[in-house]
């Protein structure tokens, strides 16, 4: 007998990262790999332009790009990798805003790995409590971390001492644009080698000390020139623009819902003197697109300006 047909795919699975071409160049790199599998998320390193960084389900892979290279399929031998026991799969990747340090989390591991990449070497980032990490952002000015977890917990970490705090929390996603409008503070100290950094400590971090409800994105029904439209559900993901200025949200809505689409929802914030986040609008791809992320330019000075969702058609595997 034939073996039974294997259960459908819940979620997209990636094992190759396309690049865009160069200016004036029709070549479009393809970068591929033998432990490049289930490709979860990537992120250029800051101020370079050759060096993107790639979570995968066993490891990271570090890949040197030649911006102007004309190859479409650049060498394996570019790609560094780099692995640590029990660390899979990566799901979230983070370079400090000066590039010197770059943070990997598993939803499957209770500790961050802080990586120097030119040496291969980390050091983990140990936290016991609410399960693996699911989500790493900086704050600009590179004097925080933001650990997220799959349960009710996230951490907010300095990154002079690496002392963190438990912050309590509300359901969704979260991201803070701390020091954004504030001094750049210089760059992150690398925490030490040798053993696991552990233990929470009360009072050393900073801010308030908990999470605050901004806005409720739950799905509600808007009459527009086209009918009735419902928006708003699940938070997928979001970014805060490099001045703390606007905010992009993707929604997941509900697809099992007529009507119901994900959109990305942009917002109009304000830190000083209170905090204030206004609706801006909404954008959507074509008709069965689903949003999975975007990132505003970081050097655009006339306006903020956000790289096109990368979207990935209703269906596909």
């Amino acid at each position: 007998l034939p073996p039974p047909p294997a259960p459908p795919r819940t979620r997209p699975v990636f094992d190759s990262c396309h690049l865009p071409p160069c200016p004036g160049s029709a070549t479009i790199p393809s970068l591929k790999h033998r432990l490049q599998r289930n490709v979860a998320t990537m992120a250029w390193k800051p101020l370079c332009a050759s060096i993107l960084a790639v979570a995968c389900q066993s490891c990271v892979l570090v890949w040197h790009l030649d911006p102007t290279s004309l190859s479409t399929r650049p060498s394996s031998g570019c790609a560094q990798v780099l692995s640590y026991p029990g660390h899979s799969p990566v799901t979230s990747l983070a370079w400090a805003p000066s590039g010197d340090l770059l943070l990997s989390a598993s939803p499957a591991d209770t500790a961050m790995l802080a990586w120097d990449v030119s040496t291969e070497n980390c050091v983990p980032l140990q936290r016991f409590g609410g399960g693996g990490v699911t989500y790493l952002a900086w704050s600009p000015d590179g004097s925080k971390v933001l650990a997220a977890t799959p349960s009710a917990v996230f951490r907010v970490w300095e990154a002079q001492m690496w002392m963190c705090e438990r912050w309590p929390t509300i359901k969704g996603r979260c991201q803070a644009p701390a020091g954004a409008l504030g001094p750049v503070l210089g760059s992150p100290k690398p925490p030490s080698s040798g053993d696991s950094v552990s233990g929470e400590m009360e009072g050393q971090v900073g801010g308030s000390k908990t999470a605050s409800i901004v806005a409720d994105v739950a799905e509600t029904t808007f009459e527009t020139l086209f009918g009735e439209e419902r928006i708003g559900g699940e938070v997928h993901s979001m970014v805060w623009d490099p001045t703390g200025e606007r905010l992009a949200v993707i929604l997941r809505g509900h697809p099992d819902v007529p009507g119901s689409q994900a959109v990305v929802a942009v917002f109009r914030t304000r830190n000083s003197p209170v905090f204030e986040l206004l609706p801006c609008g909404f954008l959507r791809g074509e008709g069965g697109a689903q949003p999975q992320l975007i990132a505003f330019h970081p050097c655009f000075k006339k306006g903020r300006v956000w790289g096109p969702p990368v979207v990935v058609p209703r269906g596909r595997s």
